[in-house]
């Protein structure tokens, strides 16, 4: 038998209990397809050199250009939080920081979602398995007692089969998606991160350009000094 029959035959061995890791297994595929998509094209974007340029806009005064930058993709998290930032340029600190952090709040629920069913799922998949041992080894030996001695080897083994089938698919399920929660939640962190990280930083830069702003304009407003106090 090929790869593929091996493994219709070890499926149909295992009992009721592996179409039910079946369908987790299903469930695991596709949440880990969409966060993988979400987390590295949706809601992505090459941090560092987005946020030099940024950073260079900002403090060239050029703001208006920095935030038609962050609308070049604006499903992205970083430049969600970014663009609100720069929106309220010109206005006290507290308004900007406020409307960063508000954007935080819609953006972070987006990176998170659905990482905590795939770990729910990996739980579920090992249970599943170890329920399905268990139903395998209760229906093995409880048929013993009342078959034949002609057949209690091959009833035996077949309980056997399916308890182990059944133990051996869950734990590549559970495996499988304990392996794929982390590296999306290490994906997920970094992002969330460099948000923290990067929103702080553009708060400062926007606030030190709005304090120099300001002192530029109350010395052009005061009057000129009489020449008796030059």
């Amino acid at each position: 038998m090929n790869f593929y029959e091996t493994i219709a035959v070890a499926f149909q061995k295992g009992g009721p209990f592996m179409y039910a890791i079946g369908v987790v297994a299903i469930f695991v595929i596709a949440l880990s397809v969409d966060r993988f998509i979400k987390l590295y094209f949706t809601y992505a974007v090459d941090s560092e050199p987005f946020m030099k340029q940024i950073m260079k806009l900002i403090s060239s005064g050029n703001i208006d250009r920095a935030i038609k930058m962050c609308q070049i993709k604006p499903r992205a998290s970083l430049p969600q939080v970014i663009k609100a930032g720069l929106l309220r340029f010109g206005k006290p600190t507290e308004d900007i920081d406020g409307a960063m952090d508000e954007a935080s709040l819609k953006v972070v629920p987006q990176i998170q979602s659905g990482l905590s069913f795939i770990a729910t799922f990996a739980n579920l998949s090992t249970l599943l398995g170890l329920l399905g041992t268990i139903t395998g080894l209760i229906k093995s030996f409880g048929s013993l007692s009342a078959a034949d001695p002609a057949q209690k080897q091959q009833m035996l083994a077949t309980g056997i089969a399916e308890a182990m089938n059944c133990t051996a698919f869950g734990l590549i399920v559970a495996v499988t998606a304990i392996v794929v929660h982390s590296y999306l939640s290490n994906k997920a962190n970094k992002m969330m991160d460099d948000v923290d990280r990067y929103s702080v930083a553009v708060l400062n830069l926007i606030s030190e350009q709005y304090r120099t702003v300001r002192n530029r304009s109350s010395v052009q407003d005061q009057p000129p000094l009489p020449n008796n106090e030059v």
